[in-house]
């Protein structure tokens, strides 16, 4: 009983580490944060720390795999359920992870701001490097049941699976884009719903799916997304 509790105190003060890390990343980036920052933050000893991140690398690396952790807890359900098709099962992946980030989106429009400065590229595409290789394996198992059902039309369920991870990529740097634009478009919702459009066709070709089968995000999302005048 005693070994759990250490391991749950653990776990606890590591999580404390993480949460300071990833505030200093939202508001300072990736590259202007500091260990000495973390400690401050914490009122902590370089000792404490390094009992648990041998550096600031693997302290990246650890809010990294805490971030891909509960995007699988998201995905896992939905995946494992054998009453959905495939085509439901990626409707539902899509229409999950809107709905994540939409129910965050107050939280999720500031961190854009600092997501996409100059000092969180690295962290930016380690991330993406991360995403695709722990989720592309989840979408290969929809495509590999599509396959069988008859309803996608390709010979390399894996490679589509991470193709189609980059597209998502893609078209969240250009919703990004969109998002930060300065001075902010008077509507964006054109625009969104153009991008949104055209990475849909996309994907629908690379799967092998009738046009209009595919629907990455409904209205009401786009609407959500897309403030008048930037309010």
């Amino acid at each position: 009983m005693a070994r759990v509790i250490k391991e749950e105190e653990r776990a606890v003060k590591r999580n404390e580490i993480l949460d300071a890390a990833q505030q200093l990343v939202y508001t300072k980036g990736y590259e202007l944060m500091s260990v000495q920052n973390v400690l401050e933050a914490l009122q902590i000893s370089k000792g404490a720390f390094y009992h648990y991140f041998g550096s600031k690398q693997a302290l990246l690396d650890g809010m990294l795999e805490r971030i891909l952790e509960q995007v699988e807890q998201l995905l896992q359900p939905v995946i494992d359920d054998p009453a959905l098709t495939a085509l439901e099962k990626l409707h539902r992946y899509f229409s999950t992870a809107a709905r994540w980030k939409t129910t965050r989106k107050s939280f999720m429009l500031a961190l854009l701001k600092v997501w996409y400065t100059d000092p969180n590229a690295i962290v930016r595409q380690k991330q993406q490097t991360m995403m695709i290789r722990r989720v592309a394996p989840l979408v290969t198992a929809i495509i590999q049941q599509g396959v069988a059902e008859g309803v996608f039309a390709t010979a390399y369920p894996e490679d589509t699976s991470e193709i189609l991870m980059r597209l998502l990529a893609g078209m969240g740097d250009s919703w990004a884009e969109i998002l930060l634009a300065d001075p902010p478009p008077p509507d964006p919702l054109p625009s969104m719903r153009r991008l949104t459009a055209a990475y849909t066709e996309a994907m629908e070709r690379i799967l092998g799916v009738p046009a209009g089968r595919l629907k990455l995000i409904d209205e009401a999302t786009l609407k959500a997304w897309a403030p008048v005048d930037g309010s």
